[in-house]
């Protein structure tokens, strides 16, 4: 896919605007979300919209700091005609990532600036400061932590620390950003090594259980989960798992990509994957899903799913009634013949029971494969999926995914020349 000149940029930035509003200005409920004005507005009165992201300028992967981001606000993905980002939408580059912690209408987030927590809305063509704090005992870097809601209103964020022999934590008031508690987890490295980055962390309700699964960075064949009390922080049990070489996410938890899911039963699927034998590069990868069933500390050791010997799993999503939403990573069933950046990934939904997969079909041919594995072009929103793809000689577009009948029809499109980031679901 060709890409649009640079120039672009300028032009997209002419009608950006940047604004800063405090807690004090703006009803806020206990989670953070914007209240009604007084006469029986709210948020579910209002509905919700999708921010679309791409970018311009040449990208290296997650974090990559050589691009222009531009977001743009729509109502619909269901409207077929191509939407353009010239003169239109937010440039959101030098304030906030596309790797971003995201609830109800607002971004949370480690800013560029990388000395605070903050709170940021996108609407009207403005990015909106809602609220910051600054650091106190543990300081984190922009796009390299993990998060966990414990509830509406506590965020969790851990990573680690400066010298990668500890793992801190901190917990977020999410109104105002104001830090609730903080910490080191009681976790060892052994001499010598050292954690990775961040890793991942989901919330398990039916317990109060924060379950965080790490790596330490010279041991590359396993890695390890602990279950941490989300009261008090304390680990109550940790655990290695070696039938996989790691956690589909070590760097950046899931700020940009879905990595794990809960299942209508409340257990936990972990998207892992291990090198290919023989492979030149460790990103060269297979994948696997692990499962760790509700209320246990520990991993099932009779399920494993995507059980096959290539495709590196990059994006893994809940779907319904026990199927998941994959997106993949296989030069050679892709016919690409190259890992990077090449037309190397698609989409299927995985069977949890059966192990099935199936390609997504439209009009009786797969969808097209995509280039570009950090980036989550892919929804799931009730009993609908938007799936976002860039084919390499049409423009991006939005294929939706009807759970309930299997039915797919071809939605919005973005006009040729932007990288496609992301999707995102937003309450107004």
């Amino acid at each position: 896919m060709k890409k649009i000149s640079f120039f672009a940029c300028a032009l997209s930035a002419m009608l950006i605007g940047f604004s800063a509003c405090s807690e004090d200005e703006r009803k806020l409920d206990d989670g953070g979300r914007e209240q009604g004005d007084g006469n029986g507005s709210s948020v579910e009165e209002k509905g919700t919209h999708f921010d679309i992201w791409v970018s311009l300028g040449e990208r290296t992967g997650m974090g990559s700091d050589g691009t222009t981001s531009l977001v743009k606000s729509v109502d619909s993905l269901t409207v077929q005609e191509p939407i353009n980002f010239k003169n239109d939408g937010v440039d959101v580059t030098a304030d906030i990532c596309r790797e971003s912690i995201i609830k109800g209408g607002y971004y949370y987030q480690v800013p560029k600036s990388a000395d605070r927590f903050g709170k940021y809305k996108i609407a009207d063509n403005r990015l909106e400061i809602v609220a910051q704090h600054p650091f106190e005992q543990n300081t984190y870097k922009d796009r390299r932590y993990t998060h966990a809601w414990t509830d509406d209103n506590t965020l969790v964020i851990m990573a680690a620390n400066g010298s990668a022999d500890k793992v801190i934590w901190t917990k977020l008031n999410a109104a105002d950003m104001s830090i609730m508690a903080e910490g080191e987890l009681s976790l060892e490295v052994p001499e010598g090594d050292k954690f990775s980055t961040s890793g991942l962390a989901k919330y398990r309700e039916s317990d109060n259980m924060i379950i965080y699964a790490f790596q330490h960075k010279n041991e590359t064949e396993h890695f390890y989960v602990a279950f941490i009390d989300a009261d008090d922080m304390s680990v109550v049990n940790e655990v290695m798992e070696d039938r996989a070489d790691q956690m589909a996410g070590t760097a950046y938890g899931e700020l940009l990509q879905d990595k794990m899911f809960f299942d209508e039963d409340d257990n936990l699927y972990i998207a892992c994957n291990s090198k290919l034998p023989g492979a030149e590069k460790s990103t060269q990868q297979y994948g696997r899903l692990l499962r760790i069933n509700n209320g246990e500390t520990a991993f099932d050791k009779t399920y494993e799913g995507y059980n096959y010997d290539k495709g590196k799993i990059v994006t893994a999503s809940y779907l319904t009634e026990g199927k998941a939403l994959i997106y993949i990573q296989d030069p050679d069933y892709t016919g690409a013949g190259a890992w990077g950046d090449a037309y190397n990934c698609y989409y299927a939904v995985l069977d949890l029971k059966t192990d099935a997969k199936t390609e997504i079909q439209y009009q009786g041919q797969n969808l097209p494969y995509c280039s570009g594995t950090f980036s989550q072009r892919s929804l799931v929103d009730g009993d609908v999926a938007y799936i976002g793809v860039n084919p390499e000689d049409s423009e991006p577009c939005i294929y939706i995914y009807n759970m309930t009948d299997g039915t797919v029809e071809k939605g919005l499109s973005i006009t040729e020349g932007y990288e496609f980031d992301r999707i995102v679901l937003m309450e107004d």
